[in-house]
């Protein structure tokens, strides 16, 4: 028996964790003033997104465990969903009637997959 609100849960912190991870490694590369090791290896925000990286694989592969890959991998295209919000709150881009269609469009898929 699947325990779907478990799974809902699984879902969300991987994806969250996947888009927020790669929004921290932007904001972190961002910062830098010129691209060097030692200016990267002293950069929390690198640290934070690699942290998010993780957390997101490790919380795919427990997903797996719930869910058929053929179900599971497409599902974790929600990540697009929460980066497009993300980026809109965080690095003030662009809300286009593209990504919103791109993003009902993925919310669909997501839903039809699912059933």
């Amino acid at each position: 028996m699947i325990d779907y609100a478990a799974v809902i849960t699984i879902l969300v912190v991987t994806t969250l964790s996947g888009s927020a991870g790669a929004l921290a490694l932007k904001k972190g590369m961002n910062d830098l003033p010129e691209l060097r090791l030692k200016l990267v290896l002293t950069n929390g925000w690198i640290y934070l997104g690699s942290f998010l990286y993780i957390l997101s694989a490790v919380t795919n592969i427990v997903l797996l465990k719930f869910l058929d890959y053929s179900i599971a991998f497409p599902m974790t295209s929600l990540t697009y969903v929460w980066t497009v919000i993300i980026s809109y709150f965080i690095f003030k881009e662009r809300l286009t009637a593209r990504k919103l269609i791109a993003v009902i469009l993925i919310i669909a898929g997501v839903f039809i997959i699912s059933q």
